[in-house]
């Protein structure tokens, strides 16, 4: 068995509102704002069984799942395609809305580890996301009545990798830095739902929301001796 736990934040990023609105006028329009209160967290649990093993080298196969929850407000607003399109003026950073999402789905893969030395170690992991589930809820504070955006879907797939390379200090304790990247999507066809009292009588729209995640990371363990 194997899991991983995480929880970060973050106040830095940009976020790009497009919108196409024909009926009012606005064929194409571009918000750009920041991004601040920024939380995201994250598990994996797994279980696996190692096929091939050596003294320095193992391979496994794993099943598990995976989850992960992030949220985060939007800050100031610039147009930068339509100047018909009125946003708030330059410096303006006030919180004009946020997203709140969550990805959900099982995970298939392999697992290998070798000792390149009698003390640094390197390990892999390759998974692949048949089906994902994913909510989100999108806020808007700027219009005249305040609104949110209910969104949902499922199927799609996803791919999760990570590599980590490790040196072990003492025969329990290893420190270690690694990397990561996931992918997840839905299908083309999930669900966009106009929610909030002001959108009552609003049309469905079929949307596809994908996320992609990659970065680096330093770790530590310590192994427990086992006792018969």
């Amino acid at each position: 068995m194997k899991s991983n736990l995480g929880i970060g934040q973050f106040n830095k990023g940009k976020i790009n509102n497009e919108d196409w609105i024909p009926e009012d006028g606005l064929s194409y329009i571009n918000n750009l704002s920041g991004q601040s209160n920024g939380r995201f967290a994250y598990y994996t649990p797994d279980v696996g069984y190692d096929f091939l093993r050596s003294s320095d080298y193992k391979v496994g196969g794993f099943i598990g799942w995976t989850y992960y929850g992030q949220s985060s407000d939007s800050t100031g607003c610039m147009q930068v395609a339509n100047p018909l399109y009125s946003c708030l003026t330059s410096g303006d950073s006030r919180i004009i809305g946020g997203e709140d999402t969550q990805w959900n789905a099982p995970r298939i893969g392999v697992s290998a580890e070798t000792m390149l030395t009698e003390r640094w170690r390197l390990n892999a992991d390759v998974a692949y996301l048949p089906w994902t589930g994913f909510k989100g809820r999108d806020y808007h504070l700027l219009r005249d009545m305040t609104t949110f955006d209910e969104q949902r879907g499922n199927g799609g797939g996803g791919v999760q990798i990570e590599g980590v390379l490790s040196y072990s200090i003492t025969k329990n304790i290893s420190v270690g830095v690694g990397g990561r990247y996931w992918a997840m999507w839905t299908k083309k066809d999930s669900d966009s739902l106009c929610s909030s009292s002001g959108c009552v009588g609003a049309p469905r729209i079929l949307a596809k929301y994908s996320m992609e995640r990659w970065g680096t990371f330093f770790q530590a363990s310590y192994k427990f001796d086992s006792k018969s």
